[in-house]
C-alpha cells in the first residue's frame, strides 16, 4: 500500500476503481464527473497508444489505466500539476503504464513523431478568454480559460499525433457543438459518436461526450443521453456504474 504523502493545501480522494487514491489542490483544479465520463467513453483497444492532453492530476490516464489502458502518455505544462501526477502515478503504481511528460502539448513534435498514438483523449478548458468571470486562482483559471491553448490548437495538435485512422475523444460543453464538429473536420477528422450529456430530464444538455476518427467518413452516430441526477438529486444508477460504485 501506498504511503501517501501530502503537502500543505492537498487532499486525498478516492477514485473507487481498483481501489485507486488521487492527490488534489483545490487551489488549482479539482477533477469533475466530466473526467470520469471521459475516461469511460472510448473503447480501449489492444495495444492502443494514448495520449492525454492537459492531464492535470492524471485522473483520466488512471482511470483508463483502470479500464485497460496499457501505453499512456500524459502532457501538463502546470509544474504544480505535473507534480501532482506523476505522485499520484506512483502512489497508484502505474509508472510501467503512464507516462508523464511535463510541458506544452503544442510543442509535442519536438518529443514525438506525428501519427505516435492510435487515441488522444482530452478535456479541455470550456471557456474562451474574454467570456465569463475568470477566477483569480492562475491553476484554476488556466484550466477553465483558454489561456495555454485554444480549441483549434487541441485540434491542430491531436492531428499531428493521431495516426491516420487514429481517434480523439472529448467532452466539451454542449452549446459549442457546432464548433466542435467543424473544427474537427477542419483538420481531417469527422466525429463518428456523440452523446449529449443532461444534469436531470428535462434540462437542456450541458455537456457533451464526442469521438472523431482522423480520415474518417461521414457518418455520425448520436447515442442515447446521459442523466446525471435522479430528480432527488442523486446519481443516476449509470453514472454510478460508470464511477464504479455499487447501486443501491
Amino acid at each position: 500500500m501506498a504511503d501517501w504523502q501530502l503537502k500543505e493545501g492537498e487532499r486525498l480522494d478516492d477514485l473507487v476503481r481498483d481501489g485507486m487514491k488521487l492527490i488534489q489542490r483545490p487551489d488549482q483544479f479539482c477533477f469533475s464527473v466530466d473526467s470520469v465520463l471521459l475516461a469511460h467513453y472510448p473503447a480501449i483497444r489492444p495495444k492502443e497508444r494514448i495520449a492525454d492532453l492537459g492531464t492535470g492530476t492524471g485522473v483520466i490516464a488512471l482511470l483508463m489505466s483502470a479500464l485497460g489502458g496499457r501505453d499512456i502518455t500524459v502532457f501538463e505544462v502546470n509544474p504544480v500539476m505535473v507534480d501532482l501526477a506523476r505522485r499520484n502515478v506512483a502512489g497508484n503504481h502505474r509508472e510501467d503504464v503512464i507516462s508523464v511528460v511535463e510541458g506544452d502539448y503544442r510543442e509535442a513534435k519536438k518529443a514525438f513523431p506525428s501519427g505516435s498514438f492510435s487515441l488522444v483523449v482530452v478535456n479541455p478548458p470550456y471557456r474562451e478568454v474574454g467570456s465569463g468571470k475568470m477566477s483569480g486562482m492562475k491553476g484554476v483559471a488556466s484550466a477553465s480559460y483558454e489561456l495555454n491553448a485554444t480549441l483549434e490548437e487541441v485540434f491542430h495538435t491531436s492531428r499531428y499525433l493521431l495516426k491516420y485512422g487514429g481517434r480523439l475523444a472529448m467532452v466539451h460543453r454542449a452549446d459549442r457543438t457546432a464548433d466542435l464538429i467543424a473544427l474537427g473536420r477542419k483538420y481531417g477528422m469527422e466525429p463518428k459518436r456523440m452523446r449529449f450529456i443532461y444534469a436531470r430530464k428535462g434540462h437542456t444538455a450541458v455537456r457533451v461526450l464526442m469521438e472523431w476518427k482522423y480520415g474518417g467518413h461521414p457518418e455520425l452516430t448520436v447515442e442515447p443521453p446521459l442523466l446525471l441526477h435522479n430528480d432527488d438529486g442523486s446519481y443516476t444508477d449509470e453514472v454510478l456504474a460508470i464511477y464504479g460504485k455499487e447501486t443501491p
